[in-house]
Formats: C-alpha cells, structure tokens, sequence
C-alpha cells in the first residue's frame, strides 16, 4: 500500500517513520475490519469492539475513535487514495506505551468483488492446545494463543484447526467461529462453551433462521459431532467463509454454507447502501 493514517494524519508509506511507535510501545495490538461493494459495512460494529477491548485493558480510546464519522471519513480517504474498490482488510494497529496509544490504520487488497470465500474446500484437525471456557473473551487476550494454535498447523497444507475447551467440546476455530449443518439444522458452540464471538457470529446465526433452519448453539458438541455432520466451515470478518472438505475420513458438502454466504453477501451490501 502507498497511504497510511498515521494517529489522524494521512501520510505516504514512504513519508512514515514509526521508529518512535515502535520504541515507545510496551505491547501492540491489531484489530481488522473487512471493506467492500464501496463501503465498510461494519465499521461501527467493529469500532464497539474495540471499545470494549480497551475498557477491558483499562485504557482509553485515541480521541479520533470517539468520532465515529470522522475517522470512516479519513479510513475510507486512506482506501482512496491506495485505489482499494474491490474487496480487502483494514487493520488498526495500538501502540500502548505508559504515556499514550498511536495507532496506524492500513489496509491490503483481494482481487475478489464479493465477501471471501475459499473455493477449494480445506481440512480441519483437532487442537492439541485446550482453550479455557472461563479465559477473556477479548480477542486482545486470546492473540497469542491462536497464533500458537495455527504454528501448530504450519507443516499442514490446507488445514485448519479447530479447538476444544476443558471439557474436550468443540469451542471455536483460530480467530474465527465454527459453524456446523445435519439435515436442516445449524449447530454452533453457545458462548458457554468459551468461544470466540466474532461480529459476523450473530448475522449468520440470523440469516440461518431466515433461510428457515433451526439453529442449535451448545456447549456440548463432541468431536464425535463433527463426523456426524454433513457440512462444516469457520467464519470471521478477517478471514472469511472458510469451507471444510474433510474432517479424517469424513467427506462434506456446502449447500447451506452456499446458501448462507449468498445471504451474507446481500447483507454486507445493504448495510454499505445505508451507510451512503
């Protein structure tokens, strides 16, 4: 990318020199948002979001964050100005040190139009790392965790993770929900079960429902469950639709996660026209 905002200033790639974010900062944290059809369709979600990550941190908001419509102003500039009108991420950096926050806001293109979705189905193997059910719900706190639980995953081509809690139940994927389909009913581990709730966990669960199937949220799945399934993906605003081919030995198919990401397409879309 050619353009940044840097704290509330936009400013070239070339004229940025954040040695004094990086040196100051005691830790950083990153949050991602997706955009497309010409919009960012959950901005003020995910700004309530990080919201409540820095209450939970004990800090306060930069004081452009509080400007809900100045900052989209200046992200969408920043969109703009790189020649970003397909689809991509934006990702707000924190930079915490004693005295103050920074935060830069950058963004990375898809070549897709729509919402991303992979087209080759992956694999999912189970975690050998547990997640606690009573741990954070602050996606902040959970970071490094998922990232020791995709490290895990390097060596494995095409597959993902997909954790359990305590209790050896299905709980979540890395960064992202896990959402499985027998017959005509949606099953997903209930925030009882410790799982990550990303934005995008409530429109599915909505537009499951309207495509009239019953939705089931437990904190009893079984890896047993899984291969009782008929389809399975992991869903999150940073990573996407991601469809599951196989799970061992057990082969699934995609009709209502079809069904579902046609949906969420639509309703990504609407909310974009609102915003105009």
């Amino acid at each position: 990318m050619a353009y940044l905002l840097a704290n509330n200033t936009i400013i070239s790639e070339a004229e940025a020199n954040l040695s004094s974010f990086v040196l100051e900062a005691s830790f950083v944290i990153k949050h991602s948002v997706w955009f497309g059809f010409g919009g960012i369709p959950l901005f003020k979600e995910n700004l309530s979001v990080i919201e409540e990550e820095f209450k939970a941190l004990g800090h306060h908001l930069p004081p452009l964050f509080k400007n809900h419509r100045e900052l989209f102003r200046l992200t969408k500039r920043v969109l703009n100005k790189n020649r970003f009108y397909r689809t991509g991420l934006i990702s707000f950096h924190f930079y915490f040190s004693a005295e103050k926050v920074d935060f830069l806001v950058t963004a990375k293109a898809f070549s897709s139009f729509d919402f991303q979705m992979n087209e080759q189905g992956l694999f999912i193997s189970a975690s050998k790392k547990i997640q606690f059910s009573q741990i954070s719900e602050s996606r902040f706190a959970r970071a490094i965790f998922w990232e020791q639980v995709a490290a895990q995953n390097t060596n494995r081509k095409h597959t993902l993770a997909i954790i359990l809690n305590e209790n050896q139940m299905v709980c979540e994927g890395v960064a992202s929900n896990v959402f499985m389909v027998k017959e005509n009913v949606l099953f997903t581990p209930s925030i009882n079960s410790g799982c990550y709730a990303d934005v995008l966990r409530s429109e599915i669960i909505r537009l499951a429902k309207e495509i009239n199937m019953k939705v089931v949220e437990s904190e009893d799945i079984e890896i047993k469950h899984i291969r009782q399934m008929n389809e399975v993906f992991f869903a999150s605003e940073a990573q996407g639709i991601q469809w599951i081919l196989g799970f061992e030995n057990r082969r699934y198919v995609h009709e209502y996660t079809d069904r579902i990401y046609s949906g969420l397409n639509n309703f990504l879309e609407k909310k974009v026209e609102i915003q105009k």
